[in-house]
């Protein structure tokens, strides 16, 4: 048996079966098909002969083989098949030849046809000598007859038919079957594959999912004809949702403003995505179920598709009322500081033009209250800005003008003259005067400000602060170097960080909020430039601001 050809897992008669499985399986179903089938078959052919040719019944081996074939039924639908080895199965197909050839014995071989039955039970189940075997049987049995009833002139050609026949039938049975179940274990795999790709896609999606319901933005998609495909757990929240009815208006309210008139239904961003508009940060106000007010900014996305997928849209909700609240409370905060500030700076500014009216004021103390009255003056200024907006708004009416670099440099020296001197600090200037560029000569004031006052307080006394610049093609560098306490190499990258203070500023006494730097950058940056910062702790720090000779309005 070792050469036979092993039948694949999924023909019936090799399924294994549960023993404690009481339903028949497909094996069992299988086994009782094929011989009820055969059964039926000679139980018509009995009640023919009945009628044509009752004589037949005198002859033993015809009832013998009827008895035969119709008691091996009856085994088969009481044997447990389940507890049946596969090899004890083709007992039942091998039985039955030699039933039907009790059947066909002295009648030459008229009723032989039924033969094909067993024949193809074993052809489509078992192996090529299972069915050789089946086919030596049938030759024997052919044989025996002719042996036993005399041969006859046609006793060999009958032999030849049959053999021929059933051959023929039996390959054709094996090679069917084969391939069916070549066919079926490709659809099988195919099956696996797809479901392996349908899991793993359903996995994803579930990612998908759980990824955008942690989200704190609304989002939705939807089809080209409005349909909802989609909606995230943020969104349903937000607008009050029912899943099972996503285009029914939720029981949140839109308003085009703060507390102003409720949003058409056509106008709302739901309404507008689902036919397709597009749009980017239309601001919505929402008043939700719990009595609160919410700003939205809305936008849609159109999602790409593939030629079997329709297009798709991505409404998306984002929730601004945080950011709104604080825009505002900054503004209200920057209006009250301001304002406060401005009356103890007019009352400043105010003395301090009275004191210059005095005709007596010697040199020095004259230039002193000079320099208080354009500090008050640039303060005034600088509040001036606060009160007429935010930063931004401030840039954008920033003047663009010729400055001298020099002079913003004298100027900024100047009005810290008395701090160095008080600190015993020198200040070395090396700046030519011919170095004019285009930009925002006040803002640049502000920065150099912030950079030389740093200098001055973190440089211990008997120290020096060297400002020197130079050009190079179209860029303007103006480098401030101290002697002073340095940054560590730890701190330096965060110096431009809001309110950090390097651990050498902390251990000074020298007061400081961490925020001059941060504000240099910025206003370095407005005018097209860079700044740059190197130092080394106990040695110095330098801080070099590179500028366009012309920026951009």
């Amino acid at each position: 048996m070792g050469a036979a050809i092993r039948l694949p897992a999924s023909s019936p008669i090799d399924v294994v079966e549960d023993p404690d499985n009481a339903s028949p399986s497909s094996r069992t179903r299988s086994i009782w098909l094929l011989q009820l089938v055969l059964a039926a078959s000679v139980i018509v052919t009995v009640i023919m002969v009945q009628a044509l040719q009752p004589q037949l019944f005198g002859a033993w081996t015809f009832s013998a083989g009827v008895i035969m074939i119709i008691a091996l039924t009856a085994v088969t639908l009481v044997v447990p098949w389940r507890r049946v080895s596969r090899n004890a199965v083709v007992l039942v197909p091998l039985l039955d030849l030699i039933g039907i050839g009790l059947l066909a014995y002295g009648s030459e071989m008229r009723f032989g046809f039924f033969w094909v039955f067993p024949v193809t039970w074993i052809a489509s189940h078992y192996s090529l000598l299972h069915l050789g075997g089946a086919l030596g049987t049938v030759g024997a049995i052919i044989l025996i007859d002719a042996n036993l009833n005399g041969p006859t002139p046609f006793t060999a050609l009958r032999l030849l038919v049959v053999m021929l026949s059933l051959t023929f039938i039996g390959l054709t049975t094996y090679l069917t079957a084969r391939q069916n179940n070549a066919f079926k274990n490709l659809l099988r795999r195919q099956a696996a594959r797809l479901q392996s790709t349908l899991q793993r896609v359903t996995g994803q999606e579930r990612r998908v999912s759980e990824m955008l319901n942690g989200l704190d933005t609304g989002i939705a998609r939807l089809s080209s004809d409005g349909e909802v495909l989609a909606l995230n757990d943020t969104y349903v929240t937000l607008y009050a949702v029912d899943r099972d009815d996503p285009k029914r208006p939720g029981a949140s309210v839109e308003y085009a403003t703060l507390r102003g008139e409720p949003l058409a239904e056509p106008d709302r961003p739901f309404m507008r995505a689902a036919r397709g508009e597009q749009f980017e940060d239309e601001r919505v106000w929402l008043y939700d179920t719990r009595g609160q007010w919410h700003a939205l900014s809305a936008s849609t996305r159109r999602l790409t598709s593939s030629d079997d997928e329709p297009a798709t849209t991505l409404l998306i909700i984002h929730d601004v009322t945080a950011l709104i609240e604080a825009e505002r409370a900054r503004e209200q905060i920057a209006t009250v500081v301001s304002h406060e500030l401005r009356n103890p700076l007019t009352a400043i500014i105010g003395h301090a033009d009275l004191l210059l009216d005095h005709a007596d004021l010697p040199a020095r103390v004259r230039e002193q209250i000079e320099v208080i009255d354009n500090a008050g003056q640039r303060m005034q200024k600088l509040i001036s800005e606060i009160l007429a907006g935010s930063r931004a708004r401030s840039d954008e009416s920033s003047a663009q003008n010729a400055a001298d670099v020099r002079r913003v440099v004298d100027a900024s020296v100047e009005s810290f003259r008395p701090a160095s001197d008080g600190r015993r600090i020198a200040i070395l200037v090396d700046v030519p005067g011919d170095l004019p560029l285009v930009g925002d000569a006040f803002r640049l004031r502000q920065a150099f400000d912030n950079i030389l006052s740093n200098a001055i307080k973190y440089t211990p006394g008997g120290g020096t602060v060297r400002i020197s610049a130079t050009r190079s093609d179209d860029r303007l560098v103006v480098a401030f170097a101290d002697t002073g306490v340095g940054i560590s190499p730890a701190d330096l990258p965060r110096i431009f960080d809001p309110y950090f203070r390097t651990q050498s500023a902390r251990e000074s006494p020298t007061p400081g909020t961490g925020l001059g730097m941060g504000i240099v950058r910025d206003i370095v940056e407005q005018q097209g430039g860079t700044l740059d910062v190197d130092s080394e702790q106990g040695t110095g720090t330098t801080v070099t601001v590179t500028l366009p000779i012309e920026t951009e309005a």
